[in-house]
């Protein structure tokens, strides 16, 4: 089996399985344990399709200073559930006991250190796998960059290369920015253009090419 590094987004696998998981999963004692549980199963559902594979998770320390830019920047977010909370502490003990590497940048968003640790890999000729919820990061695909991107419930993925994203947006990787540029992004209150859904920011980026082509018409 070809070796190939595993980037991982844990907040964004964390959030998912918490989520998807019932509350009443817990210890015998009534410690919550259904994100614990749900992200350990993504962690072997890795393992046990692609191998041991080396393996990085990314955690978030920050906002990467889009938060001065943007005073609005995830700002309807709410705060992180007190089950969840109660987990939190176990997550990278949990990483670690799979012999895995956890990695934060202080002042940072998880996405923008696995978007530098894939650049830094294409430098040496190492290819990618992106483990994530977030749509935006299928701008990293490229050749030798796949993003695996979580689905219904907790184990269920769907890989992409640019093949898979042309097929489902209509337009390559390199475009996902102005796609979400144009539509905006709900999930961190950054407002898209008013009246502009998925389907008519792809059919304006497929006519015009990209948003300055968008604007200029």
């Amino acid at each position: 089996m070809a070796t190939e590094l595993f980037l991982i987004d844990g907040n964004s696998l964390v959030y998912r399985a918490f989520f998807a998981l019932p509350e009443t999963i817990a210890t015998s004692k009534g410690q919550p344990t259904n994100a614990i549980f749900g992200f350990a199963s993504m962690l072997v559902k890795i393992l046990t399709e692609h191998g041991a594979q080396p393996t990085v998770v990314v955690w978030d320390a920050g906002m990467s200073g889009r938060e001065q830019i943007s005073g609005d920047y995830k700002a309807g977010r709410k705060s992180r559930p007190d089950l969840l909370r109660e987990q939190w502490p176990h997550m990278e003990p949990l990483v670690d006991a799979f012999g895995y590497r956890n990695i934060k940048v202080e002042g940072y968003e998880a996405d923008d250190v696995i978007a530098t640790l894939t650049e830094q890999a294409k430098e040496k000729g190492i290819e990618t796998m992106v483990l994530t919820g977030d749509r935006d990061m299928f701008q990293l695909i490229e050749p030798g960059i796949r993003v695996m991107a979580t689905s219904r419930g907790i184990t269920e993925t769907k890989i992409y290369d640019r093949e898979a994203v042309v097929e489902r947006y209509g337009i390559p990787p390199e475009r996902i920015p102005d796609f979400y540029g144009l539509k905006g992004d709900t999930s961190d209150n950054i407002p898209g253009v008013p009246g502009i859904g998925d389907k008519t920011a792809s059919q304006l980026l497929q006519e015009y090419g990209d948003l300055e082509g968008v604007l200029g018409n």
